[in-house]
């Protein structure tokens, strides 16, 4: 659900630009950022247990609905009381800003007991890989994540039937930054930087102190869109 701050047209102008109907035109690449700028709240209705949503053609509810939308404050924008620049437009600039705090939590020594289930979270995300992933940020580049890496670690990827493809060595236990991230890029390339094909993959995570993990992954390689070059 999408609720515009702009003038009640049905959603015609959003559903236009949302749908592929609404690419076809020269300028298709910026009419769905132009009208995601535009909306001021959006969430995710929650269905009962048995309910059933009617065809679209039918309208979808099939009863009149009372839809509330409940938040502890008033909407509302913040801008600098200092800034004297005529050109800056505070109705795009002034969004609204948001404060939060953590308390009592933190990272913890695994306890004995935890230390053999430490690696059973990680995973090969998207599995299996059409073609596309969504941290990919434009037709040329491949991105699968392996994530839930322990600080340190050995991530070797191999073929099926056993052949070496890449491996990475992470430490990410040095002070001052400890772990950064845990979870690192593959760009389905091999060692040489060869694109790999598409097939089964073994990715096995040898960590100190923690053990060994291996995971299988599935992928398929789109082919190459040159277009753009």
């Amino acid at each position: 659900m999408y609720v515009m701050n702009t003038t009640y047209d049905r959603c015609e102008t959003l559903r236009g630009r949302f749908t592929p109907d609404g690419f076809t035109s020269q300028n298709a690449a910026t009419r769905k950022p132009q009208q995601v700028a535009r909306i001021a709240w959006a969430g995710m209705l929650q269905l009962n247990a048995g309910f059933e949503m009617r065809p679209l053609n039918d309208g979808l509810i099939p009863n009149d609905a009372i839809i509330k939308l409940r938040v502890d404050n008033p909407y509302g924008t913040w801008y600098d009381d200092n800034n004297t620049n005529p050109n800056v437009n505070l109705r795009y600039t002034a969004h609204p800003k948001y404060q939060f705090r953590i308390d009592g939590k933190g990272p913890r020594m695994l306890e004995s007991n935890e230390v053999a289930n430490a690696l059973d979270s990680i995973k090969v995300v998207p599995n299996p890989y059409y073609g596309y992933s969504q941290y990919e940020t434009s037709q040329f580049s491949n991105v699968v994540k392996i994530t839930n890496l322990p600080g340190r670690c050995t991530v070797t990827i191999y073929s099926l039937d056993g052949k070496f493809i890449r491996q990475y060595k992470r430490d990410e236990t040095y002070e001052p930054y400890n772990q950064v991230s845990p979870e690192l890029e593959w760009d389905l390339r091999n060692n040489k930087g060869i694109p790999v094909a598409s097939g089964v993959y073994l990715i096995n995570v040898n960590a100190p102190g923690l053990g060994e993990r291996t995971v299988k992954w599935f992928g398929i390689a789109r082919q190459f869109d040159p277009s753009g070059l």
